[in-house]
């Protein structure tokens, strides 16, 4: 046995009490450190496959346009008329085109068009809101796992 380690060995000996506090806390910290981590690793990986599971990697929103075309008060020595106001229209109004040509990209697994709104109700002093979401069923299964997400009942019965 070296000198050092003799040494060690006999100063651990000596202070048994204070040696096996200071084992058990780094013993008990290090296991609520790997139990936390398992309990993140799983939440997160929970929440990445309900997310992505449901929600596209990729979303396509409405296409930009400006809702005027020029300035929207003229200067006060402007003789000219100022254009009319353009009209906002939202939405994609080619989605199975954009839809076509998304699938001839190798990287592209598959596509769905999903047709997003709120609703709000009011009734009283009570609001309630509702995120409605219209899917083409054979499409977004291609796309989605939302039919591995259903808790109870079938895909089958919402067609």
């Amino acid at each position: 046995m070296t000198p050092t380690l003799y040494i060690a060995l006999r100063f651990l000996g000596h202070r048994k009490r204070a040696f096996l506090l200071s084992l058990s806390g780094v013993v008990f910290g290090v296991a609520i450190f790997i139990c936390t981590q398992a309990q993140t690793q799983g939440f997160a990986r929970n929440f990445i496959d309900s997310t992505l599971g449901s929600n596209g990697a990729l979303l396509l929103r409405s296409r930009f346009e400006p809702r005027s075309t020029g300035l929207i008060v003229p200067p006060k020595t402007s003789a000219t008329e100022t254009a009319p106001r353009r009209h906002y229209l939202g939405g994609i109004t080619n989605a199975r085109e954009i839809m076509r040509i998304s699938r001839q990209f190798a990287d592209v697994a598959a596509c769905s068009p999903v047709l997003r709104g709120t609703l709000s109700a009011r009734a009283g002093f009570d609001n309630a809101t509702a995120d409605l979401f219209g899917i083409e069923p054979a499409f977004h299964l291609q796309t989605t796992n939302l039919a591995e997400q259903i808790i109870a009942g079938s895909f089958d019965d919402f067609r």
